[in-house]
């Protein structure tokens, strides 16, 4: 395990993350979608989270058993972050898209770690849920347009963007109810 985090922290924080993603768009769909389409080509937010999915990745790179290749850690280290800001600097087309699929790929290891050692059958909705976050994660990584024709077509009706916030919302709150009264606490981990 590298993340050390219980299931309980882990569903409670995701069920707030996705009700604050969600929200928006299922009761203002218009300013929602606009604000989305403007921030999927923000060049700055792109640079701002590909910074801290380079950040994320060297730290996990330090922390985490690398079993043969124990020895480079360090110059390991080094070309994740040399090639994060060279991402930024040299990659400025869907730079955003690109960035959140990263953050979608390591976040779903942090989900995968967490659900684990659980012992309870709803441990299945955090595992599905971060296996969805790895195919989202590998095409915003590898084909942003898509992500980017996906948000233009959401944002397009403003009834389709508020029909598709509002599983995100359900999805929020089942997370929540899962956190507190579900899924057990350890005394190894945090919460």
């Amino acid at each position: 395990m590298t993340y050390f985090v219980s299931l309980r922290l882990t569903a409670i924080v995701l069920g707030l993350i996705y009700l604050a993603g969600h929200l928006p768009a299922a009761l203002a769909p218009v300013r929602f979608g606009k604000l989305a389409q403007r921030l999927s080509q923000n060049y700055v937010l792109g640079v701002v989270l590909i910074m801290l999915a380079t950040l994320w990745f060297v730290v996990l790179t330090g922390l985490m058993d690398l079993g043969e290749i124990s020895n480079i850690r360090v110059q390991l280290m080094a070309v994740w972050a040399i090639a994060g800001v060279l991402l930024a600097i040299f990659v400025r087309g869907f730079l955003t898209l690109r960035a959140l699929g990263c953050l979608l790929l390591l976040g779903a290891a942090l989900l995968l770690d967490a659900a684990f050692l659980a012992l309870t059958p709803w441990r299945y909705v955090v595992t599905i849920l971060a296996y969805v976050w790895v195919i989202a994660g590998m095409v915003l990584v590898y084909s942003p347009h898509v992500g980017r024709k996906w948000l233009d077509w959401a944002a397009e009706n403003t009834e389709r963007m508020r029909v598709l916030g509002w599983p995100g919302v359900a999805a929020g709150l089942l997370l929540i109810v899962l956190g507190i009264w579900v899924y057990p606490s350890s005394p190894g981990f945090w919460l």
